[in-house]
């Protein structure tokens, strides 16, 4: 994986796209077509001559950008070839430009380098497949998109530097057309329907980039044009690298076309104090493209969909088109070399910084597009035309909030049944309003959702929608009021859900209603530009003329904890289950390759050493990627320092994290202060005291008997008072001196079964019958150390209280069973186990003095006290705790 940061300059990131089109070509060449020669067939359809003109794009730009050979085949004997097959009365339009513009780099027509081998019949060919004014009419007659004005004038420039004749006065005209069209919004922002229905998509934008070859002819228009659609697309772009993320030909063209966008911005200084804001777009585009080709050829049809009429059979063609538009985005960068020296560029400047606008597309209409963009939640909402269900007031965000492509499946909105009609909330509203995380939209009639027989779209239900969209943290509300003249049959809201980016959905309804959740995954009709939707929330209403409801959504949380699994994790994240979702973290020798970054929102750190040992260098790297990625890191710290100690080893580790983490949780305030003394941490870390929470749950719901079969099975026989010392050994547990004060007390109505002895600790008391069980700690099943609890009264703690500790998880042991806690000084114990804690020292005279001056009411109002502080520890509350925690760091994170 090529490092982005590496790309520090337009010269750098022009020649890694020109090398990703060769890749792609070699791949293409050594796995499927053999010589780069086109078949008749591909995967069961005609290829199309359509194809070859692609391919002859991809292969001029290229040639012009210094690529000789692919795949030891000389480019220029390939251009040859293949335009030496030209099928030119099937060439028309995008791709008679394509083709005239490629000859055209090699000098005009007559006298060109490349056609010099060619026979008259191949030559003639060439000249039909360069010619498309017939086309024209189709364009006067309303049957062509009105974008095809400018593919048009663009075949007859072509056709000029190559020498050939063309009607002037038709040319004129086209070029007036176009003028008009493109002029008509005086904002300019294109309509590309017929009957200013408001279809504002892709091509709102990507007509200005279509256009520069024809700037100078367009009287000042283009420059106002391509500044409008970098606006747009500055604002309206999201962090997958599409350029606009609704309607039609979005998915990889739309990640194409901010390549394209980033490259025209920075070479021509279009927009020049976002200059190095385009050039961080275009990189991250860039870096996006490997995941859309595999062996050469675009995957943008597998598991996902594009539109209808670019659909599988154009495969081939969808290929060369991508390579074709990252051939000329590496041209446009290498032909004016931009240097970014700045830290900015070379270190991390957010291509997508927050955002919260509404552009309006018309100034005569309400036709606009709001875009949200916040850490945490992202979001794209066009209020536009065209009935079809990429174009609704759909939440649009590749990777989070994806609709169905080109199908009768409204989401988001509306959907009527009304006799046999299907209609939806859509199309232009009459109202739209904009303020801070809010935005108000009315609607008159309902637009239906497909046309007839005749292929007209019927008229709209008569009626009316006011609907109310906003944001509250990391949710979205939208509250509906519906009216319809008449009844209808049916009404029902769907929202979409990925399958790596889980929703908390909430439906109120006023009028009775019903919700489920319905799998959709592996429909087709579900697939989306980007990849397939698992579940659909369904709100079915019962009809009426006027219905009221709302929906609250929010994003789950996707937290990557490097403790996935731990009965502590599972704890912590199991009261979470309808708010968060979790993974294993992926980074460092022990990662989950699997789980990948961009869908990680917190990276929760236990224990560092878990990650990487102690390789401080990997450590850093781990950091920085999350740095670069922009995914905070949250640290509970457990330890002050790993139990191994080493603090030569393990102080830069830990410092490096402290110096990287957005907030830290303490279990104790007395632990937070020596964080604090021990490590540098950012002045806008935050930290939290969450205790660490009881295991009582856990060990109560484990297979276990009761106490009297537990003793039995353990070998120990009945007792007033059993004291219990669980727990992994550390440097700072005090078990043998426990034991020795034991043995040194004068109580023999006492027992204490011991499983924590370090490798090589023996007990002392040389066989005293008080001493039941002195074992030397091993790892046991859950069910076993649950066992082991349930036969003791008491636990003993007995830690340093000097030492390096932190917490200790006997602590919630003890209250999780309710049970009293035999401890030293140690600061923590006391503040975590209040009145349940008895002081008995961590020396073995004092622990003996303390244990013969034990009481049973001492022991009674201990447990008393356990008992009642077990609620404080619950997971409940620790959990929901954390998860402010999380959405706050989320929500406002660190500058960096």
């Amino acid at each position: 994986m090529v490092d982005e940061t590496a790309l520090n300059s337009s010269t750098d990131l022009g020649l890694w796209l020109r090398d990703f089109c060769r890749d792609q070509l070699v791949a293409l060449s050594a796995a499927q077509l053999p010589s780069l020669q086109l078949p008749r067939t591909y995967g069961g359809h005609v290829v199309a001559p359509d194809v070859r003109a692609d391919l002859l794009f991809t292969l001029g730009h290229l040639a012009d950008a210094g690529i000789d050979v692919v795949n030891d085949l000389a480019v220029n004997e390939l251009l040859v070839s293949h335009l030496g097959q030209i099928d030119g009365a099937n060439t028309h339009t995008f791709f008679s430009y394509r083709v005239a513009e490629t000859v055209a780099r090699y000098g005009p027509f007559l006298a060109n380098p490349l056609l010099s081998t060619l026979s008259d019949g191949q030559r003639e060919q060439l000249v039909r497949a360069c010619e498309s004014s017939d086309w024209i009419a189709l364009l006067d007659d309303g049957k062509l998109p009105r974008n095809y004005a400018a593919v048009l004038a663009r075949c007859e420039v072509a056709r000029i530097a190559l020498g050939f004749d063309v009607d002037r006065e038709a040319f004129a005209g086209l070029l007036a057309r176009l003028r008009n069209f493109l002029g008509n919004n005086q904002l300019r922002f294109l309509d590309d329907s017929h009957d200013r229905s408001g279809r504002y998509d892709i091509y709102t934008a990507d007509v200005w980039l279509f256009c520069e070859p024809l700037a100078d002819r367009l009287d000042g228009l283009w420059e106002e044009g391509i500044a409008a659609a970098l606006e747009l697309v500055e604002t309206v772009g999201t962090r997958d690298g599409s350029a606009v993320p609704w309607g039609r030909s979005t998915g990889v063209l739309a990640v194409a076309l901010t390549i394209e966008l980033g490259a025209l911005a920075v070479s021509r200084r279009l927009r020049p104090r976002h200059t190095a804001l385009w050039f961080a777009r275009a990189r991250a585009a860039a870096m996006q493209m490997s995941s859309w080709f595999d062996a050469g050829v675009v995957n943008a049809h597998q598991y996902r969909d594009q539109d209808a009429y670019r659909g599988p059979a154009r495969r081939l063609q969808l290929t060369f088109d991508v390579l074709g538009k990252l051939a000329w985005a590496a041209n446009e960068l290498l032909r004016a070399p931009v240097e970014h020296d700045d830290a900015l560029v070379r270190h991390g400047i957010d291509p997508y910084p927050d955002i919260d606008a509404l552009i309006c597309f018309d100034a005569a209409r309400a036709a606009g597009v709001w875009s949200y963009r916040r850490a945490g939640f992202e979001f794209v909402l066009p209020f536009v035309g065209a009935a079809r269900s990429h174009y609704y007031p759909s939440l649009c965000s590749p990777g989070s909030f994806e609709v169905p492509v080109d199908a009768d499946l409204p989401c988001w909105t509306p959907l009527i049944h009304a006799g046999i009609g299907r209609y939806a909330g859509g199309g232009v509203p009459t109202t739209l309003m904009h303020s801070s995380g809010t935005v108000r939209a009315m609607w008159e009639g309902f637009p239906a959702t497909k046309f007839d027989y005749a292929g007209a779209l019927p008229e709209p239900l008569p009626g009316s929608r006011s609907t109310t969209y906003r944001i509250d943290g990391r949710s979205l509300s939208i509250d509906e009021v519906l009216e319809f003249e008449t009844e209808p049959d049916a009404v029902t809201v769907l929202v979409p859900e990925l399958a790596g980016r889980p929703l908390q959905v909430e439906f109120t309804t006023v009028a009775p209603s019903t919700t489920a959740p319905v799998a959709v995954l592996g429909l087709k009709e579900w697939r989306s530009s980007w990849s397939e939707i698992a579940t659909t929330h369904q709100l079915d209403l019962d009809p009426a003329r006027t219905l009221q409801y709302s929906i609250r959504v929010t994003p789950k949380l996707r937290v990557a904890s490097t403790a996935y699994g731990h009965h502590y994790h599972r704890s912590l994240y199991g009261p979470l289950a309808d708010r968060v979702v979790t993974f294993p973290h992926p980074l460092g020798p022990l990662g989950d390759a699997t789980v990948a970054l961009g869908d990680i929102d917190v990276f929760h750190l236990h224990w560092p050493e878990w990650i990487a040992f102690d390789d401080l260098d990997e450590h850093v790297r781990i950091i920085e990627t999350l740095r670069l990625h922009k995914v905070p890191i949250v640290w509970t710290a457990h330890n002050l320092t790993p139990h191994d100690k080493r603090p030569e080893v393990f102080d830069p580790v830990y410092a490096c994290w402290a110096a990287a983490a957005a907030a830290v949780i303490h279990h104790s305030n007395s632990g937070m202060r020596r964080m604090l003394d021990r490590y540098s941490f950012a002045s806008t870390t935050r930290h939290e005291v969450i205790p660490h929470g009881h295991f009582g749950e856990l060990w109560n719901r484990a297979d276990t008997p009761d106490r009297v079969e537990a003793e039995r099975q353990l070998g120990v026989t009945p007792c007033s008072l059993r004291i219990g010392i669980v727990g992994a050994p550390r440097v700072e547990k005090r078990v043998v001196e426990f034991l020795e004060g034991v043995v040194r007390s004068d109580r023999d109505d006492i027992q204490v079964v011991c499983w924590s002895l370090a490798p090589g600790e023996v007990a002392p008391g040389d066989g005293d019958a008080r001493i039941a069980i002195a074992e030397q700690y091993r790892g046991v099943s859950e069910s076993v150390y649950a066992q082991r609890l349930r036969i003791c009264d008491v636990l003993a703690l007995p830690f340093e209280p000097d030492g390096e500790m932190l917490a200790t998880g006997t602590a919630a042991d003890a209250l999780g069973m309710g049970l009293p806690g035999l401890v030293t000084e140690w600061e923590y114990l006391r503040e975590v186990l209040g009145e349940s804690a008895i002081l008995v020292g961590h020396e073995p005279n004092h622990i003996a003095s303390a244990l013969n001056a034990l009481t049973a009411e001492q022991v009674e109002t201990a447990r008393a006290a356990s008992i009642e502080r077990r609620s404080q520890y619950g997971w409940e509350s620790i959990a929901g705790r954390t998860f402010d925690l999380f959405e706050q760091v989320v929500l406002d994170p660190p500058s960096v």
